[in-house]
């Protein structure tokens, strides 16, 4: 095992020929709506040095729409199709921290495809706490007389599919750079598993740049 805390846990470290070496180069972070995943994705992304991306964005960039425009005015299947093209793109990319939307994971295409490229850590927060992030935003599945009952009632339903991830990590009543320092922590755990079953040769390849 390495020995994590003679560094930094904000950086990643370097090895001897002085290259980057990171638990992954690829990593999603999935959850539902309000569990903090763009905020502690950017972050992650800074502490591992790799690109992030956001899919809610990129769909926005690509469509030209704000994500509630999409619901409106294209429905739900025409934004889960765009958003099925988005993850196809993702799981190609490398170098990288990707922020999935909220519905994204619970898809069984997506979420095989995710967790064949690398690992997903999926964020957790209770149904008060998301309601308290997420009650002045437009978000289109909360559009309902009682929107704290329709977080209960969707995070039962999708719960089972969150489970599927790779990691799961609490985010209730946390700044995110202690969220990032768990996660970092678990990937190192995750690529040290990996490793035991791979070799150590694959997860070094995949991990040093």
């Amino acid at each position: 095992m390495r020995n994590r805390g003679a560094t930094c846990p904000r950086l990643p470290s370097m090895n001897g020929f002085g290259l980057i070496e990171r638990p992954v180069t690829w990593v999603a972070l999935a959850g539902f709506m309000g569990t903090g995943k763009s905020r502690v994705g950017w972050e992650l992304s800074r502490a591992l040095a790799l690109h992030f991306v956001d899919t809610d964005k990129l769909i926005t960039r690509v469509v030209g729409k704000s994500i509630p425009e999409v619901f409106e005015q294209e429905g739900e299947g025409y934004f889960r199709a765009c958003e099925s093209e988005v993850v196809e793109r993702v799981t190609r990319l490398d170098h990288a921290v990707v922020s999935l939307g909220g519905g994204t994971f619970i898809h069984e295409a997506n979420r095989r495809r995710l967790l064949e490229r690398g690992p997903v850590v999926v964020l957790w927060a209770s149904p008060e706490t998301i309601y308290q992030r997420t009650r002045h935003s437009e978000r289109p599945l909360l559009r309902a007389p009682d929107p704290l009952s329709r977080i209960r009632t969707l995070m039962d339903e999708r719960e089972p599919l969150y489970r599927q991830g790779t990691i799961h990590v609490h985010s209730d009543g946390r700044p995110a750079e202690e969220i990032v320092e768990e996660v970092v922590e678990r990937l190192w755990d995750w690529a040290d598993t990996e490793a035991a079953w791979d070799g150590p040769e694959a997860v070094a390849e995949r991990a040093s740049d």
